[in-house]
């Protein structure tokens, strides 16, 4: 009987007869990458911060030499070393760098900005808060924001986010107190407390974490409540007799108690509209591109508002400036330019990233409309581009507070309310280009030459051949943009010339929807 091949003898010395297993050992501890990058950035930017403080502080201490530096490019260079810092406190996670930016920026608060303001009740220290402590509790917040992000001690986050509550309540409350005593005190120190405080605000209900809600919804109810109390105390001050009291402090009261309440019901209501607007502003925050476009609109305000200072100090006196003079700061072709950039930039990943990375579908798995989708992303747009303007008005109130001139504030009423539809007609027209492709650069080229057309109807309406055609003249100057900036900078507007940037802003708003249903159909 033959011998079955499935049958072989045992061999013992095959090659792993003499394996033996390797004995336990603990994991290899994992470290984070070093984001050397952003560690390099801001050295650079505490090289440029010393430089320019140096710049800055050299007339004080070379008298008679003549600067290599200017004390203009000094802010400049300061300024621009701020902003490299502020990036590297965004992106660092280590424990000692997060340590050392929390305690920095609780002393901008307190020290430089509280204890500033209390100096301010010296008349020798009248003008350091509004120099140097406004900057302070601006640098300060964007810093413990940073900080609070990457934080994971339950404590340190508790106690900054308290200081910014408690240091937001003060600020409010203080210039509510001493804006209804004075309504001269609201159009310099006062707005600016008010618009810092409801950032403080806003900051201390935005970083709350999902333990904290009750107590983030308590405190959006009190924002609102003082909305009210502001509106209720104007309206009571100005049937009293002082009706001097309205312009401008009961304005700028009632106007920030209606952001007040705005903003209140933004936080309080969950309405789908609210809560979708609510996720694509704090997107904003979230991201590099809107710091960069706020910076950089700052930057061209500033630089604009430089201009009209020294045009103003260079005017000869024989020749007096009437008003309104608001219009020299802002009407010319660089913001024009700049919002050519600016409002591709807010509008091309509204939905075309959405479309890209396929989270659009699982959003509108959630029990939420085409409409409420539109809707939330426009209005999330649209009021970071209203913000994105703030600077320039702050601008104006440094003209107020140290010229010790008031000014006509009718024009600037009058642009804001411009800007605002002008506005909503640009935005509503990038959100549909970024409706219709998944790629963001595309959908920001649209939107560019978009806004480049308005550009151009406005030398075609201003040119000599067409001045033999005065209907279509006029026609072509409702259409345009610019005409109705200067329109609105004079101090006079109308309905009529906002209803075709308004017409715009709901016909594309309505294409964006149909857009959007249209998948049903494929």
């Amino acid at each position: 009987m033959s011998t079955s091949r499935a049958i072989k003898p045992k061999r013992d010395d095959t090659v792993l007869s003499n394996w033996q297993s390797v004995p336990e050992r603990a994991p290899s501890v994992e470290r984070e990458d070093a984001p050397t990058v952003a560690r390099i950035i801001a050295m650079v930017g505490l090289f440029f911060f010393v430089l320019g403080i140096l710049a800055m502080t050299a007339p004080l201490w070379r008298l008679g030499a003549a600067a290599v530096i200017t004390p203009q490019w000094g802010l400049f260079f300061a300024t621009l070393g701020i902003s490299l810092i502020l990036y590297h406190t965004f992106v660092e996670r280590d424990f000692q760098f997060r340590r050392l930016y929390g305690f920095l920026g609780l002393g901008l608060v307190v020290i430089g900005g509280v204890a500033l303001r209390a100096l301010a009740f010296r008349a020798n220290f009248t003008d350091v808060f509004m120099l140097y402590g406004v900057q302070a509790l601006a640098v300060g917040l964007v810093i413990l924001v940073a900080v609070v992000r990457n934080e994971t001690d339950v404590s340190f986050r508790t106690l900054i986010l308290n200081t910014i509550g408690v240091v937001g309540a003060l600020m409010v409350g203080f210039a509510a107190m001493n804006g209804l005593r004075s309504g001269e005190y609201l159009a310099g120190e006062g707005v600016v407390l008010l618009i810092l405080g409801l950032l403080y605000g806003c900051t201390y209900i935005g970083q709350q974490d999902a333990a904290n809600e009750e107590r983030a919804y308590y405190a959006g109810l009190a924002i609102g409540g003082l909305g009210l109390l502001g509106i209720a105390a104007t309206v009571i001050r100005c049937t009293m007799g002082s009706t001097s009291f309205f312009v401008p402090g009961g304005l700028i009261i009632s106007g920030m108690s209606i952001v007040y309440l705005t903003v209140a019901v933004g936080m309080c209501v969950d309405w789908p509209i609210f809560i979708l607007t609510r996720r694509d502003l704090v997107a904003y925050f979230y991201s590099p591109v809107g710091y960069l476009v706020f910076i950089g609109l700052a930057f061209v305000g500033g630089f604009m508002f430089m201009l009209f200072a020294d045009n103003m100090i260079e005017q000869d006196p024989r020749r007096p400036v009437f008003e309104p003079i608001v219009g020299r700061y802002i009407f010319s072709i660089i913001p024009v330019i700049v919002q050519m950039f600016v409002v591709p930039v807010v509008t091309m990943r509204l939905l075309s990233e959405e479309k890209r990375s396929g989270t659009l579908e699982v959003l509108m798995t959630a029990p939420v409309s085409e409409l409420s989708v539109v809707l939330g992303k426009f209005l999330a747009c649209w009021i970071f581009y209203m913000l994105t303007w703030l600077p320039w008005w702050m601008y104006l109130v440094s003209l107020r507070y140290f010229g010790k001139e008031s000014f006509d504030y009718l024009p600037v009423l009058a642009f804001t309310l411009a800007l605002g539809a002008i506005s909503a007609g640009l935005l509503s027209m990038g959100l549909f280009f970024s409706s219709l492709t998944s790629n963001q650069i595309i959908a920001a080229v649209l939107t560019f030459v978009g806004v480049m057309m308005h550009l151009v109807i406005y030398f075609i309406a201003n040119s000599d051949w067409l001045r033999n055609y005065p209907t279509l003249t006029e026609t072509l100057n409702y259409v345009n943009f610019f005409d109705l900036w200067q329109n609105s900078l004079g101090g006079t507007i109308s309905p009529r010339l906002l209803m075709f940037h308004l017409s715009v802003t709901v016909f594309f708003l309505f294409a964006t929807v149909k857009m959007l249903e249209s998948r049903k159909w494929k």
